[in-house]
């Protein structure tokens, strides 16, 4: 029987909403607002060849019975960044351990990770975390701090809640007033910058970011002779959404685009989230025990992983810093996180039933507004 869900959920089912008023029904109102925002960029880019929209809300329009699902994965290290160091681990594993000059991290391939060492420089932890700044930004005042759509739920948001999650996965010593500028959330605070990562920072990893991806992946491209783009690189390039380089951006898009060109209805599998698969420890050496016990799941489960940490028991009497990988020792976070596989689900439901025209490529020169307003605001992926 086809289904409509009768409301989104949060990342992995998480449950820090449970005790918040209204709380739950203000996040179901932001992430339909986004897939609606995407639609409506969508209905603008199909008009000149009057084409039906390939995606959609699943709040809104029913999944139909031969739905099925598809795991997209890529690559946790940023792409981009080994690309700019020329592949030289020498170079863009540091790299990437390093913040930028305002505090944010560089990893844009929605994994983000903070490296802790000891007084000589051994890395003793590494946390990793997946989590999209809407949802601790929603936690703290209801709604994400950009968000324009409806707030008929009157959600509020919990800095009780917000300080208490800080406290139990980041430090005791957070206090209220460290994250907070001018008494709203500040998702730069010192405690997810220079102190921890409790949830991604780097302005491209976003959950909206992934919706608008989706979406805009679902269009059916052509070249400059008229043939059907089947090349990830080139419909990144063709359909502007996102940068070729990295891993994720291009993988989402023609996996996608595949399923688009099947005639398929397309939308993301609700929880919608952006999350760790798993790690992959086949090449770790750790002093003779099993590398995987050292990884422990925080926040999420299994497949869904939203927050996790590689470290050594202090009763074991070795560090991270003492294992290897490919005979290596671990001395940045980023040797692990080229080990993590991440993923999001897709949806695809009524094979067949729309056969859409080939439209052009998007050019700075022909982009709508809708498209313009959804680049400035949430949805640009640019390489600074």
């Amino acid at each position: 029987m086809p289904t409509k869900i009768d409301k989104f959920h949060s990342p992995a089912n998480i449950k820090d909403f449970e005790s918040i008023p209204n709380q739950i029904e203000g996040w179901h109102e932001t992430i339909s607002h986004m897939f609606n925002q995407n639609l409506d960029a969508l209905q603008e880019d199909l008009r000149d060849t009057n084409g039906t929209p390939q995606f959609y809300n699943p709040s809104i329009t029913e999944t139909a019975d031969d739905m099925q699902t598809l795991d997209i994965t890529w690559n946790a290290f940023p792409r981009v960044i080994q690309i700019k160091n020329h592949n030289n681990p020498d170079l863009y594993l540091p790299d990437a351990d390093k913040l930028a000059a305002n505090g944010i991290r560089k990893h844009d391939e929605y994994c983000e990770w903070h490296t802790e060492r000891d007084q000589e420089g051994k890395v003793t932890r590494v946390t990793f975390t997946c989590e999209g700044p809407e949802y601790w930004q929603a936690l703290a005042e209801g709604y994400p701090l950009e968000y324009t759509g409806p707030k008929s739920a009157g959600a509020k948001g919990s800095k009780e809640v917000l300080l208490a999650l800080y406290q139990k996965y980041i430090s005791p010593e957070v206090k209220l007033e460290d994250l907070l500028r001018h008494g709203t959330y500040n998702p730069n605070n010192k405690w997810n910058t220079t102190h921890g990562a409790m949830h991604l920072n780097q302005p491209n990893n976003t959950l909206n970011a992934e919706i608008n991806i989706a979406a805009r992946s679902t269009v059916l491209r052509k070249d400059q002779n008229g043939q059907m783009i089947d090349e990830a690189t080139a419909l990144v390039n063709c359909s502007k959404f996102g940068v070729p380089e990295r891993f994720s951006d291009p993988t989402i898009g023609i996996q996608v685009n595949r399923l688009a060109q099947q005639g398929f209805s397309i939308t993301l599998l609700d929880p919608i989230g952006l999350y760790i698969s798993d790690l992959d420890t086949s090449g770790f050496d750790a002093n003779g025990h099993d590398p995987k016990q050292f990884w422990t799941i925080l926040r999420g489960k299994k497949g869904q992983i939203l927050r996790a940490v590689y470290e050594v028991p202090s009763s074991m009497g070795f560090k991270v810093g003492d294992i290897t990988i490919g005979g290596r020792s671990i001395e940045y976070g980023g040797q692990i996180a080229e080990n993590i596989t991440m993923k999001l689900t897709g949806v695809a439901c009524r094979k067949d039933s729309i056969k859409n025209s080939l439209s052009s490529c998007l050019g700075a020169g022909n982009l709508n507004l809708v498209q313009v307003n959804n680049l400035k605001t949430m949805t640009t992926r640019v390489v600074k």
